[in-house]
């Protein structure tokens, strides 16, 4: 049986994902975002689902830069879950002063949180089913958590209101090993790194490229290397096996690396079938 890393702990959206996206399999909780990828990378899972974008919060950072690091491990498939953030607290509580839950769901949420409890410290903590886990066992009347509904009632908090960030889903990624094949319906991203990253027009003329071969552009982002430089994140309709798709991309490499000096000039991340996830209610 397929052994299939998510990002945990339990109780949490993205384990909801992966059990709506496999009807079997032995789920297994994993932290942080990076080790499941790297978990996947290096043959210890078979599959790893974790959270790649937000209706709200965008891009997830750290799935993007993991994804960046690896040779093997690519995207195959995606997904799309409503997300129900919840607010709840220990029955009892007084005053909310402090309310613990992830980054993300924290930003999310941050429109609720600023008409209703505007004074009120936001804590991070590593998932939303921690944040309950955590005001719960430390008995804290002063303190609120944001997290999925199973999560509030399965620490034992009453939930105070329900879907706090309306009209919110999130995309969920699953990485695997092997290559995909073209459906006629896909998309594929890419990270390209410019070795020459100060040339003026180095992007236009990437995505001049792109456009020369008819290919619509999803999304497109940077992030800094480290390095002085940048990593351009494109993400396009069309699959590797796709032929304009193939001739964008040796077009592209020659254009940006031309004596294939440099081996991370264009990484493909995952070309996998398109599940038009925002047209999902």
């Amino acid at each position: 049986m397929s052994k299939i890393a998510y990002l945990g702990p339990e109780k949490t959206f993205t384990e909801k994902a992966a059990k709506l996206i496999f009807s079997e399999g032995i789920f297994i909780p994993v932290q942080p975002i990076r080790n499941v990828v790297i978990g996947v990378e290096t043959g210890s899972y078979d599959r790893g689902v974790i959270p790649l974008e937000n209706f709200y919060n965008g891009q997830v950072i750290q799935s993007i830069d993991s994804l960046t690091e690896c040779n093997s491990a690519k995207i195959i498939r995606e997904a799309s879950l409503k997300v129900v953030h919840c607010f709840g607290a220990l029955k009892g509580h007084g005053s909310i002063k402090k309310v613990y839950s992830k980054d993300q769901a924290l930003e999310q949420c941050g429109k609720y949180l600023g008409q209703n409890c505007a004074d009120a410290q936001t804590i991070q903590t590593a998932s939303t089913a921690e944040a309950a886990e955590y005001v719960a066992q430390n008995g804290l009347l002063d303190s609120a958590a944001i997290a999925p509904r199973e999560a509030l009632l399965k620490s034992g908090l009453e939930i105070i209101a329900e879907d706090i960030c309306p009209n919110n889903r999130t995309r969920f990624i699953v990485l695997g090993r092997e290559q995909t094949k073209s459906t006629g319906d896909d998309k594929t991203i890419l990270a390209i790194h410019p070795p020459e990253r100060d040339r003026p027009g180095v992007l236009a003329d990437c995505l001049n490229i792109l456009g020369s071969q008819h290919i619509n552009l999803e999304c497109i982002y940077s992030r800094p290397d480290g390095k002085k430089g940048y990593y351009f994140y494109i993400e396009l309709d069309g699959h590797t096996e796709d032929k304009n798709v193939d001739l964008a991309l040796n077009a592209l490499k020659n254009s940006l690396d031309p004596r294939e000096e440099h081996g991370d000039t264009i990484k493909i991340l995952g070309s996998f079938a398109n599940s038009h996830w925002k047209d999902e209610n």
